[in-house]
């Protein structure tokens, strides 16, 4: 399967909440040798989004992510210890080049992973700019790279469902803390070689 070169100029929409859970729970199998899941009392901070990456993006398909801060290397990160992609070339890509543990998965009615609701939510001004680095550990291999993502964002109210048996049952029953939308989403992911 071949997947294109890094990096990946994406865009499209996603729905984020953050999730605060008890910091026993947050998966950390994918964390870089050093590296440590940042807590306050005890809990992390854990996002969930879904994502649809459309037409005019290097791949277009859709994926569902957990993502934690991490300090690492005395700077702070994001890992991604799960996500699944409904997209073999983002799924090799994502492993390949980022260490990124991708899974495929399908979405929709009857997802056995999680399925989200939302309210339209309140626009906030202007366009918001995200950046910075990401730090993954996957088949015994540290791979550390860069994400920059811009859009539109609006507060939103977002309703998940998580089943207990699912891979994401630690949040089963979990109210976010906070929920955003961002339209006219743009992402570019990883360095050039």
């Amino acid at each position: 399967m071949r997947y294109p070169p890094e990096p990946w100029h994406l865009q499209g929409s996603l729905v984020l909440s953050v999730f605060r859970v008890p910091r026993k729970l947050v998966p950390t199998e994918h964390l870089p040798a050093g590296a440590r899941v940042i807590t306050l009392a005890g809990n992390a901070f854990v996002a969930v989004a879904f994502v649809s990456y459309e037409p005019g993006s290097v791949l277009t398909y859709e994926e569902l992510l957990v993502a934690t801060a991490v300090r690492d290397q005395h700077k702070t990160a994001v890992c991604v210890p799960q996500i699944w992609v409904d997209s073999e070339a983002s799924r090799q890509g994502g492993r390949e080049l980022w260490a990124i543990p991708k899974q495929l998965a399908r979405f929709g009615e009857g997802s056995s992973i999680a399925a989200v609701a939302m309210t339209t939510g309140v626009p906030l001004p202007g366009r918001w700019t995200l950046a910075g680095p990401t730090a993954q550990r996957l088949d015994g291999r540290d791979v550390r790279a860069r994400a920059v993502m811009s859009g539109r964002l609006r507060l939103t109210r977002a309703a998940w469902m998580f089943p207990a048996n699912g891979p994401l049952g630690y949040l089963t029953g979990r109210t976010p803390l906070v929920s955003f939308a961002i339209n006219d989403m743009r992402l570019t992911f990883g360095q050039p070689t």
